[in-house]
């Protein structure tokens, strides 16, 4: 892993209100981060930033103090996150990427049989299941009768976890009640897959997710899950790796909130995760991932 040192430097003293905001941070990711040993670490480069003046510049722009702050925060995990507590929903970066859901189909951007029976469906990003449901199940309608099935992620940085769940649950036969637990500081226990609300995928169609990376979160999760449990393939780059979950933000003071991860996926077949590591491909996408993913699923040269 990178060394923290190498990428903190400090906060200004006259500035205040950040400084102190920067202090609450330090306590929050050492109370809750889900790595003990990680957060005591961080914890300390943080009180570092607070006192040395990593963001001095900044100082008097709170924009650019925000994006430099989680730009360097996401060099140590990707799920940390720092914004204006009670934000404008024109302000919001959570609100704003919930109110593009409607113009974004929910987020699924194509939906098409290809020749050879090929069922294919892109998706750029998981909205919220109240808004994206009917998409998927009309998508899920459409495919229902393809011979085999590509899920194509690229692009997809994750966002609610509901569809990539119900997407897992389609795909596996109801035997399968679980493909992970959730671990915190307190322990683990066991995160059910969610009562079914898409046809059920024919568990003699075989599947390919095309990821990239800039595949991430609940991106992931799909091709992790379905890779680990034998049920697809995975063509494409590494992901991302940001496998760490988090719960409500925490108020930092000074107008500041952190949403802090403290939780982590195990998986049931691996007994691992894909933080940090990414989701690993089966094959390589080349210039052509979807071409890849064709040939995986027909066994034939693609005829131009």
């Amino acid at each position: 892993m990178f060394s923290l040192s190498m990428m903190l430097i400090a906060v200004a003293p006259e500035c205040s209100v950040r400084s102190a905001a920067l202090v609450r941070l330090a306590e929050a990711v050492e109370a809750q981060y889900v790595v003990e040993a990680d957060a005591r670490n961080l914890a300390a480069q943080l009180r570092n930033w607070s006192r040395e003046g990593r963001y001095r510049a900044a100082c008097a722009d709170d924009a650019v103090f925000l994006e430099r702050l989680n730009r360097d925060l996401d060099l140590f995990d990707g799920h940390f996150h720092v914004e204006k507590a009670g934000a404008k929903d024109g302000d919001d970066w959570l609100m704003a990427w919930r109110a593009g859901a409607l113009a974004a189909n929910a987020g699924i951007r194509e939906v098409s049989v290809l020749e050879g029976n090929i069922g294919y469906v892109r998706i750029s990003s998981f909205y919220p299941w109240d808004i994206a449901r009917d998409k998927y199940r009309a998508a899920w309608q459409l495919l229902g009768d393809a011979d085999g099935l590509i899920i194509d992620l690229r692009l997809n940085g994750g966002g609610d976890d509901m569809p990539a769940a119900q997407i897992v649950r389609s795909a596996l036969t109801p035997e399968v009640r679980s493909v992970q637990s959730v671990e915190r500081r307190d322990g683990r226990a066991e995160e059910p897959l969610p009562a079914p609300e898409l046809p059920q995928l024919r568990t003699d169609v075989p599947i390919v997710v095309i990821v990239d990376r800039r595949s991430a979160s609940a991106a992931e999760y799909v091709a992790y899950s379905l890779q680990a449990e034998g049920r697809a393939r995975v063509v494409g780059t590494r992901s991302a790796g940001a496998a760490n979950m988090f719960g409500e933000p925490v108020k930092l003071g000074g107008g500041y909130q952190l949403v802090v991860p403290n939780a982590r996926p195990v998986n049931r077949v691996s007994g691992d995760n894909w933080e940090g590591k990414g989701v690993q491909p089966d094959a390589p996408g080349g210039d052509d991932p979807l071409f890849v993913a064709r040939m995986l699923l027909t066994g034939s040269r693609a005829s131009n």
